[in-house]
């Protein structure tokens, strides 16, 4: 295994399918529609590097307002996850850290993490000690599997992070503080924009504010304006 390899592992272990039609084997992987640009620019090269052929990422139905992603009847590509141990059956609640990654290097096993977080992770921010703003960084994943969260977190802790876990029916898994976040940053490498903007954010102004929390200051803002001018 290679580290691109045990990237794509890792985004189908995060929020990919593998499933049976009439004539053949699919997979796709489906983001939010403002994951254009890591479907278009890191996925999709990602694809072509490993399997030497042509992909497209574009919108497809489902959801509210529709997603973005990819997917492919090629049966290179399927044969690869069944090489790996994957089953074209829904793995929502017996997904698990397929045992190569477990048994690849370093590299390998931060790439596979890079493409699970990318995929199925976030990172948010808590405000602590009454503290006016979100100032305090988490990673953190939630599965439907108890094996997926256990054998994350034991990778993890291999790697030498410290990690919390809990939850009986959304098994949960954070990365929690200032020093192990910038850690993981540093040695995961996300790709995806959407954590690299909330982190780079953060990182620029020392907190982060929710969209919620922030909406809701503009429109007292604009009040006051309002009312100023009355």
């Amino acid at each position: 295994m290679n580290e691109k390899e045990a990237e794509l592992i890792g985004i189908h272990t995060g929020d990919g399918s593998l499933y049976k039609n009439k004539n053949s084997r699919n997979w796709e992987v489906r983001g939010s529609l403002d994951e254009k640009d890591y479907y278009n620019n890191h996925i999709v090269p990602l694809l072509m590097d490993i399997f030497k052929l042509e992909f497209r990422a574009k919108f497809r139905s489902g959801g509210a307002n529709g997603c973005y992603g990819v997917q492919t009847s090629k049966k290179i590509v399927a044969e690869f996850f069944i090489k790996q141990g994957f089953e074209a059956k829904s793995k929502l609640y017996t997904g698990r850290v397929q045992e190569s990654i477990f048994n690849t290097n370093r590299t390998c096993k931060y790439a596979f993490l890079r493409g699970i977080f990318d995929t199925d992770g976030c990172i948010r921010f808590d405000r602590i000690n009454k503290q006016k703003y979100h100032t305090y960084p988490r990673v953190e994943f939630g599965f439907a599997s108890e094996a997926l969260r256990d054998g994350l977190a034991k990778l993890i802790s291999s790697l030498g992070f410290r990690c919390f876990t809990w939850g009986k029916r959304n098994y949960s898994i954070c990365i929690a503080g200032n020093k192990e976040v910038a850690k993981w940053f540093s040695k995961v490498k996300p790709a995806n924009k959407k954590h690299l903007n909330r982190y780079g954010l953060w990182l620029r102004q020392g907190y982060f504010m929710p969209r919620s929390h922030s909406l809701a200051i503009a429109v007292i803002r604009k009040n006051r304006m309002i009312a100023t001018r009355r």
